[in-house]
């Protein structure tokens, strides 16, 4: 009697450690498969924005240096509307879903350019997450920009 526990036992935990690596596949696989051009159609609710002295052309050209020398992919660029998606891959330690960063570059009236950061979750997941990936994408820019000034 005391093996038949031991094999239910056995069984249920194998199919919940099926069904999660099932729901961590199906996850992963939707994640992959967006893109990141339409973030560019409206911007997020979540922005940040950055000021600077340097004009849009050259602060995209910054951007543009930033994500090739940090784990950020180019997703889309649109240099006429100055505007560039940064894209992170999800996380096969499980940490995240991986995310797109729409960046909305602008000259103000001022003479100064403004730089909006956004972020959108390429699936569903934590607001401290999604918090903390979208600050230390906007801190790993503003070092980026203050170290061409």
């Amino acid at each position: 009697m005391s093996n038949d526990i031991f094999l239910v036992l056995g069984c249920s935990v194998l199919m919940c450690f099926t069904f999660g690596i099932l729901v961590i596949s199906i996850s992963l696989i939707i994640a992959a498969s967006r893109k990141g051009s339409s973030t560019l159609e409206t911007k997020p609710k979540q922005l940040q924005s950055i000021t600077t002295t340097i004009n849009p052309r050259e602060t995209l050209k910054i951007i543009v240096r930033f994500a090739q020398q940090s784990k950020y992919q180019i997703s889309n660029i649109d240099e006429a509307k100055c505007q560039i998606v940064l894209e992170e891959s999800p996380s096969f330690a499980g940490s995240h879903w991986g995310f797109f960063y729409p960046i909305f570059v602008s000259l103000r009236a001022d003479n100064t350019t403004l730089i909006e950061i956004g972020i959108k979750s390429k699936f569903r997941q934590a607001d401290f997450i999604i918090l903390r990936h979208h600050e230390r994408c906007v801190n790993g820019l503003k070092a980026a920009l203050f170290a061409q000034q």
